[in-house]
């Protein structure tokens, strides 16, 4: 479960950081790539039970993180109006 935490915080730095909605496409697609290469032996020792459901919230917890990250730096950067 920590890895998951530790998805999700990433991504929503990621997208505070950087602020451009390109950062949640980066994000969707960086969780499936990476259980692509466990599946292809390129690093790690492949995968366990139950990795279907492990790409899946991966990769909905990274991009809503992620979107959440950008939103908020968008929300937050808004000039305030002159009167």
């Amino acid at each position: 479960m920590i890895w998951l935490v530790a998805i999700a915080a990433a991504f929503l730095a990621a997208g505070f950081a950087v602020g451009r909605w390109q950062v949640v496409v980066v994000a969707a697609a960086a969780v499936p790539l990476y259980f692509a290469g466990l599946l292809a032996g390129w690093w790690g020792s492949g995968v366990g039970d139950g990795w279907q459901f492990a790409l899946a919230i991966g990769t909905v917890a990274g991009t809503g993180a992620a979107a959440l990250g950008v939103a908020s730096r968008r929300v937050t950067n808004r000039r305030e109006p002159r009167y």
